[in-house]
């Protein structure tokens, strides 16, 4: 028995390798530039997370302060407790926002996002 002769193995090895490399010159780079995702997560910065919670709940209890005492006081004694409640609520409401949006791992969410008070 013989087998396929020399001519037919170097047709047979370059449709092999023609097969190969049949893709356009664009296509074979498409992912060059692309990085590939992270090994681990982000260290979550802890300082700035327990900075946003103490605002958004300081916020809280001073904006209910403030409706309580409008409520059964008047509005001009009120008025430092709303003030004061809605400079804590609004960036802590804000950067909590954002924390949870990480956490969920919402696409275009990152800690990047977050201002960083540490040094």
């Amino acid at each position: 028995l013989a087998g396929p002769s020399r001519k037919d193995l170097i047709c047979r090895r370059g449709m092999r390798d023609g097969m190969r490399d049949r893709r356009p010159p664009a296509q074979k780079y498409s992912k060059l530039h692309e990085t590939p995702p992270p090994l681990r997560a982000p260290k979550v910065p802890k300082k700035d997370l327990a900075l946003s919670l103490g605002l958004f709940f300081i916020g809280i209890m001073f904006l209910l302060a403030g409706a309580s005492t409008f409520w059964h006081v008047s509005f001009s004694e009120a008025l430092p407790f709303t003030m004061l409640g809605s400079l804590c609520f609004i960036p802590g409401a804000y950067h909590t926002w954002i924390f949870y949006m990480i956490f969920k791992k919402v696409p275009g969410y990152s800690y990047d996002m977050i201002t960083s008070y540490a040094s």
